[in-house]
């Protein structure tokens, strides 16, 4: 099976415009391989940026605002590869 493309349109100021066509040209390319190339970076940037936490909400803790202060909470507390602590 290929991959279907679709066409989409999108609105540039003229200094955008201007900036495309000199990487384009820059890059002996097109500008639809230039804006293509930019939305796929756009597009993995957000898949692997940092995501909340799955776990919240599954225990009681016995403060009322925790829930709704998690990613401040766990942003000053813990580190997303070595984990957290009570223990600081």
């Amino acid at each position: 099976m290929g991959i279907t493309m679709t066409t989409l349109a999108i609105p540039l100021t003229e200094d955008a415009l201007e900036a495309l066509q000199q990487i384009a040209a820059e890059q002996t390319t097109t500008l639809e391989k230039i804006a293509a190339e930019a939305l796929a970076h756009y597009l993995h940037a957000r898949a692997t940026s940092p995501r909340a936490y799955s776990f919240i909400g599954i225990g009681h803790s016995g403060r009322n605002d925790l829930s709704t202060k998690v990613e401040e909470t766990l942003a000053k507390a813990a580190d997303r590869r070595e984990g957290w602590s009570l223990e600081k």
